[in-house]
């Protein structure tokens, strides 16, 4: 049985293009935005997160603005569904719990809850999935701040309370 083909949404890709250049115009906004002038290294510096997600963010909506430059024949603007990415709310509700999980449960079991529920969410139920993607990223989220770069992560206020 053959898929049906689904015209591709030129509004997403206009939506990502312009999450793309807004990214762009705070990159090149940064150096006055952000103080540099303390003791640490470059990269363990406050401007290297937001350039790192910056520029992660300009590169991710590059398809997208290929797209709108070269659309494809069966293009067209409309929403898809309903129009409402309730998938995507539901992940950014899940987002803004990790970052006050960040602060109360600390950097390592917040990253790996927040992974291992939201690919639960997303439907990804095998075990396999659930328990070596969220303990990879988490190992390797922990690896590149915490040792390699050497980003500063305040204790987890659950630690506090129980060794107070």
């Amino acid at each position: 049985m053959a898929i049906p083909e689904q015209s591709a949404s030129r509004v997403h890709d206009l939506f990502a293009a312009f999450l793309g250049a807004a990214a762009a115009a705070v990159l090149i906004s940064t150096p006055w935005q952000v103080d540099t002038s303390g003791p640490d290294p470059f990269y363990k510096g406050p401007l290297i997160f937001p350039l790192l997600v910056l520029a992660l963010m300009i590169l991710a909506s590059l398809p997208a603005v290929w797209r709108l430059l070269n659309p494809p024949a069966n293009a067209s603007w409309h929403l898809d569904g309903a129009g409402l990415p309730v998938k995507t709310g539901v992940v950014l509700a899940f987002l803004v719990a990790y970052l006050f999980g960040l602060l109360l449960v600390g950097l390592e079991f917040s990253s790996w809850a927040f992974l291992l529920v939201a690919l639960f969410y997303l439907g990804h139920r095998s075990p396999l999935k659930l328990i070596l993607i969220p303990l990879i990223v988490t190992g390797l989220v922990v690896l590149i701040f915490k040792h390699v770069l050497g980003v500063f992560f305040p204790t987890p206020l659950v630690l506090d309370w129980f060794l107070e």
